[in-house]
């Protein structure tokens, strides 16, 4: 069983990394709350988005972007989202365990967005097309469109034979998992909605897809970024939350011991005092 002073020590020492947890839960309570207005501030926008291209899709026939039947895909650009730092909870390791079994190393490369996404590359031999380490809650459109640009020039020049995103989708405070969105070739969908049957594509719907997708592109880009951005945030609360919580348990667990601890000292001390009064009285 430790002394006093180490007792001491340890007890010092959890105080002190309960000061830096609580301090990093407040941040994350913080940015937790920005990103999260943004993402409630876009997502009727990113919504009208996907339901419009939807529309065009379901009612174009041929095109470079569409998925042809059969079509033979050996090639993958990954856009793998993680974060940049640590200590929120399995938020990257859950990212890396979707994309492990499905990329094969010897044809498919990774753009990768965050410092833990860059470093699993590396220690696994992944080659990586580009990489980011930049990325926080003030990521903005305009740095998606210059993202997507690259993105969609790959594509268009058969670098790659097909794009996927692997992201983590936010679903409430405390539930979030990581998904694999397929980018292109898009698969073609029968749309069934009545919502845009008075709407004309023109001049035909192969020539509006071709000249909107780098939207259609950048807007799944950004609102991927920023889910993912709101589930770090929420996961790093998470973890610091916790944290707290076990630090203060092992705290007062430990002071139990401590006052155990002194209780025994006294006690023994006492004993001492009293035999050697009973030792001088007998002489």
């Amino acid at each position: 069983m430790p002394n006093l002073s180490e007792l001491k020590n340890e007890i010092s020492n959890i105080k002190d990394i309960r000061k830096i947890t609580g301090a990093m839960e407040l941040v994350a309570t913080s940015k937790l709350k920005k990103i999260s207005k943004r993402m409630g501030n876009i997502q009727t926008y990113l919504d009208e988005v996907y339901e419009v291209f939807n529309y065009i899709i379901s009612h174009s026939e041929d095109s470079i972007y569409l998925k042809k039947p059969n079509q033979k895909l050996s090639s993958t650009l990954w856009i793998v989202i993680g974060s940049n730092l640590g200590l929120c909870g399995g938020y990257n390791s859950n990212i890396v365990k979707v994309l492990k079994p499905l990329i094969n190393k010897k044809t498919d490369s990774v753009f990768a967005i965050g410092t833990k996404v860059i470093n699993f590359c590396k220690a696994n031999g992944i080659n990586m097309k580009e990489q980011f380490t930049d990325i926080d809650v003030d990521f903005s459109n305009e740095y998606s469109r210059e993202m997507s640009v690259n993105l969609l020039n790959y594509f268009v020049q058969k670098e790659f034979d097909q794009i996927k995103i692997v992201y983590t989708k936010f679903i409430n405070n405390v539930t979030f998992e990581p998904k694999v969105l397929d980018m292109f070739p898009i698969e073609k969908k029968v749309d069934n909605s009545d919502t845009y049957e008075d709407v004309i594509l023109e001049p035909d719907p192969e020539t509006v897809l071709t000249t909107s997708v780098s939207m259609y592109l950048n807007t799944i880009l950004f609102g991927t970024i920023i889910e993912s951005q709101v589930s770090e945030q929420a996961s790093r609360r998470m973890t610091m939350e916790a944290a707290n919580k076990n630090g203060k348990e092992l705290s007062e667990s430990l002071r139990v011991m401590l006052n155990r601890k002194r209780q025994e000292n006294i006690t023994q001390e006492i004993s001492e005092i009293i035999a050697g009064v009973n030792a001088q009285n007998e002489d």
